[in-house]
């Protein structure tokens, strides 16, 4: 019997590769969001179906990377299709995208075989010397093709089959090719989540939120057995898949607002209307919170066990290249928190900042407070942007100078007994039950950005 391999790929993209650059328009950087969510899927097929071999060895796959298992025979081939598909990836991105592999021999503990494939990965093997690497080549071009990112992502909503080919492996195209595979979730397709309605991006404006689990290359890296791990890659993969899409389909006021830019085991990156965004991240947070309590509570550590997010509103190709690195800020800041309009909130505080969001809309539209309160207000929050992220809030020591300031700004001549309660709550939720208190409540900067966010709406 011979020896098997595992065959580890993993896709790396450099920060330049989803940003907004100069040149770049709306559709190409969709389309490079839909390549990342497609090629951890097709490159591991494709090598199956060039090698002539079993589906049934494709062990875990997502956007990120893939694990095969194969006969140690075909080691040769396997090492030249990806070491093509390296260089045709290189090509297509401009240098911006890089495709790594480890391969290791399936002998000893998982554990051991594990840290064989991160130490591969880690020293670069995917890119090893060859006979050809010392003949002197021309220089490449640096300039990626553009406009195959572009072809992606107007071909993508109505694509039902995903194409590659042994030519040019990293290449892969909506329709029917030499190795076709179907989009969908039925049978042996390749999972897609079918980007509900990328009409919807059409919209120049809205706000991109990405959602991403906290510490999960160390939950892998801890499972026991290729089992576990196998078990833990399909159980995240198959929660945002499926869940992402009924909770679009469910959900009341976010059918047709919301479009899906990418997902994978990791996580997913949605554009659309704020308000539906919040309504998904609280949903979506609270199912992962139940199903880690199922399938995970009786694992150690907190790894894997949470969900971090991060929220930006602008110009579509803006926001989604902001909550990429807004969420890494999110899971170094504090684990389970969702980052929004420079701060880092925990989960069970965003209810309070859509509470806020609530009352100055009421003092606006019920009582015909003047919505210049709102900027008044702001002026309390020192600190902006990622700076909030870096020093801790600056203490508040006289609250009675925000009681006085709101008392002006809300002056109106409605002095009823339920505009006061109203004002008394609202006063509450900026700084606690305790009048004393000398810090102001993250929550209350961000309920104050969702309010002018509404009120320019």
């Amino acid at each position: 019997m011979s020896i098997q391999i595992f065959v580890e790929g993993k896709l790396a993209p450099q920060p330049e590769f989803l940003r907004p650059l100069e040149g770049r328009n709306s559709g190409e950087l969709l389309g490079r969001h839909l390549y990342l969510s497609l090629a951890g899927e097709v490159i591991p097929r494709a090598l199956l179906d060039h090698l002539g071999l079993s589906k049934m060895l494709l062990g875990a796959s997502s956007g990120s990377g893939f694990l095969l298992l194969l006969p140690q025979e075909f080691e040769g081939r396997a090492e030249e299709f990806l070491r093509q598909t390296a260089a045709g990836m290189e090509e297509l991105s401009g240098g911006e995208l890089s495709f790594d592999w480890a391969i290791t021999e399936n002998l000893g503990d998982w554990t051991v075989v594990r840290k064989r494939l991160f130490e591969e990965m880690q020293r670069g093997k995917g890119t090893k010397a060859t006979a050809e690497s010392f003949v002197p080549a021309a220089a490449a071009s640096s300039v990626a093709d553009r406009d195959y990112f572009q072809s992606l992502a107007q071909e993508a909503g109505a694509a039902t089959a995903v194409a590659a080919s042994e030519a040019a492996p990293a290449r892969f195209q909506f329709g029917e090719g030499q190795y076709t595979y179907r989009l969908g979730y039925e049978g042996d397709c390749l999972p897609w989540t079918a980007h509900l309605d990328l009409t919807s991006l059409k919209r120049r404006k809205g706000a991109a939120m990405t959602v991403g689990v906290d510490a999960l290359e160390i939950r892998l890296r801890r499972a026991n057995s290729v089992e576990e791990h196998l078990r833990l890659s399909h159980l995240y993969k198959n929660f945002f898949a499926g869940e992402l899409q009924t909770l679009l389909l469910r959900l009341p006021d976010c059918t047709g607002k919301i479009a899906i830019i990418d997902s994978g085991i990791e996580g997913f990156t949605v554009f659309g209307d704020i308000d539906a965004l919040l309504k998904v991240a609280l949903e979506i947070h609270r199912l992962f919170e139940a199903m880690a309590e199922v399938n995970l509570g009786d694992t150690l550590g907190a790894e894997g066990k949470s969900l971090s997010a991060a929220l930006a509103a602008g110009e579509q190709s803006a926001a989604i290249a902001e909550v990429h690195a807004a969420l890494r800020l999110a899971q170094a800041s504090s684990r389970d928190s969702i980052y929004l309009f420079g701060r880092v909130l925990d989960w069970k505080l965003l209810p309070d900042a859509l509470e806020i969001r609530e009352l100055c809309l009421r003092m606006i539209r019920n009582y015909g407070a003047s919505p210049q309160f709102v900027s008044e207000l702001s002026a309390f929050f020192r600190e902006s942007g990622y700076q909030s992220l870096r020093r801790k809030t600056g203490r508040f020591e006289r609250p009675w100078r925000l009681y006085r300031r709101m008392s002006l700004a809300l002056e109106t001549e409605n002095e009823s007994r339920d505009f006061v309660r109203t004002r008394n709550r609202l006063l509450a939720e900026f700084i606690g039950k305790n009048a004393g208190q000398t810090r102001l409540r993250p929550s209350g900067r961000v309920g104050l950005e969702l309010t002018r966010i509404s009120i320019n709406a």
